[in-house]
């Protein structure tokens, strides 16, 4: 399977994800989940696309760029929905603030914002953390935030290296990889119940605008992808309730790296084509990326 491929999976699974979690995200657990509804995606996708428009062509990943290319899409009224830490940042920089200094500081800034947006990165080659870290703390100067960046990033990374064929044993690959954070404590503790079912974790831990409750959350579902299949991950995730646009979009990133583009079910394809600008976007992004 070719990078593009999987690259259009994570990004068209990413999509497809938040416009069902959109539908539902900040209700309580749901009990029956229908998809019969007009599909949008949320900033979750916005800001994949407009990281992707930053970097996709260029052989260096540089966070100003990446800052710059969000505050001309919050310009022209293409972001929607934000998040505190996000549009404080943008409105920091529409006044001439520098990238490196807008934005929240400390536990006000440990969101799932970071962590939503990071999968186009993997797709670069020899991406520093560095340069990770500092594309996260554009909006999100926390540790807790950066770590669950960290664990998409490389999540998305064993996906498609093939170092994660869809077992259940995606925590333990990544792991070691994360700072000694509570976002690394919460995956070990998930690791741990591994025998649990999605629908027992969702019971023990709701996924919230807390990036130590969503991200491990996150990356659990996606390991299941061999015993339960997409549709009855993002239903489960969907019926646990909370930021439920967040944790289906990184979700589908990760198993759409892994399944790639062509293992989409059509029906979700139907859905996904009616929004023009999101395809169109995705196709050009994946048609003119350099590694």
């Amino acid at each position: 399977m070719s990078l593009r491929e999987k690259l259009k999976g994570c990004l068209v699974l990413g999509a497809i994800g938040d416009s069902i979690g959109s539908r539902f995200e900040g209700n309580g657990p749901v009990e029956k989940v229908s998809y019969d509804f007009h599909w949008s995606v949320s900033d979750d996708t916005q800001l994949t696309l407009a990281t992707c428009e930053a970097i996709y062509a260029s052989e260096k990943v540089m966070p100003e760029l990446v800052a710059m290319k969000f505050l001309e899409w919050f310009n022209r009224r293409k972001l929607t929905g934000l998040g505190s830490s996000t549009l404080k940042a943008l409105r920091e920089l529409q006044v001439g603030g520098h990238w490196a200094l807008v934005g929240n500081t400390g536990e006000r800034a440990a969101g799932n914002g970071a962590a939503m947006r990071i999968a186009p990165l993997a797709f670069k080659r020899n991406m520093s953390r560095t340069t990770i870290k500092d594309v996260c703390s554009i909006t999100h100067k926390n540790d807790e935030a950066y770590t669950g960046g960290l664990a998409i990033y490389y999540s998305i990374r064993n996906a498609l290296d093939g170092g994660w064929k869809g077992g259940q044993d995606l925590i333990e690959k990544i792991v070691d990889e994360l700072p000694d954070t509570n976002v690394r404590d919460r995956l070990m503790e998930l690791q741990e119940l591994k025998q649990l079912s999605l629908v027992e974790i969702g019971q023990r831990f709701k996924p919230t605008g807390y990036v130590v409750d969503s991200v491990p959350v996150s990356v659990f579902a996606a390991q299941q992808i061999g015993k339960l299949g997409a549709d009855q991950i993002f239903q489960e995730l969907v019926k646990m309730g909370g930021d439920t646009d967040t944790t289906c979009s990184m979700t589908g990133q990760i198993i759409g790296t892994l399944l790639g583009y062509n293992e989409i079910p059509m029906e979700w394809m139907e859905k996904y084509n009616s929004d023009l600008r999101v395809k169109e976007s995705v196709d050009l992004f994946v048609e003119g990326w350099r590694e």
